[in-house]
């Protein structure tokens, strides 16, 4: 909470407080807050459509607790400045990080995936396009996503290596359908 994210406005990258902003989606018919992160397609998005001005990158895994963590943001954030902030801020957030390694695969089956991408003329503005997408638990997502791309990177000569965009690297056709058979798909299709 206390590094930066970066964010794209004005087809520039900025660095701001992480969680200094918070916005509302819609998630299977409610609204939920997700709060300002970093996120590589800042860096990648902008780079396959330079047309885009902005791209910011929000997290929603607590939605009721996005607006209260960007309150715990800014008070970390000056914390951090003082003497010994670094070290007392460490040491009150240490019992909340939990153990090692992530929860376990029964904890992961309880938990799903939703994510949101919308595209707007201007920050802010009415949405142009909105794509949601649904799967298993993130950390199971990640993994799978990890080992699907090391396994297409080392068997298949046609995929590009090397620190590009996923749809640069595998084409967008291809990464689709392997999102799709790691049960990443379409909010609603199975």
């Amino acid at each position: 909470m206390t590094l930066p994210s970066a964010r794209l406005l004005g087809h520039r990258l900025v660095a701001e407080r992480t969680a200094a902003h918070v916005h509302a989606f819609p998630v299977a018919g409610r609204r939920g807050n997700a709060f300002l992160v970093s996120g590589t397609e800042v860096l990648f998005l902008p780079e396959e459509f330079p047309d885009l001005s902005a791209v910011t990158v929000y997290n929603g895994w607590f939605p009721a607790l996005s607006r209260p963590l960007s309150l715990v943001s800014a008070v970390a954030h000056g914390a951090v400045r003082l003497p010994g902030g670094q070290r007392a801020l460490d040491a009150l957030t240490r019992p909340l990080i939990g153990p090692p390694g992530g929860p376990d695969a029964v904890e992961r089956a309880k938990t799903r995936t939703h994510v949101v991408a919308v595209a707007a003329a201007s920050p802010g503005g009415a949405p142009l396009a909105e794509v949601h997408l649904e799967g298993p638990s993130i950390y199971t997502l990640t993994g799978e996503l990890m080992a699907w791309a090391a396994h297409r990177l080392s068997t298949h000569a046609d995929a590009t290596p090397g620190v590009v965009s996923p749809t640069k690297a595998f084409g967008v056709d291809r990464l689709q359908r392997g999102c799709a058979e790691i049960g990443l798909t379409e909010a609603g299709q199975g």
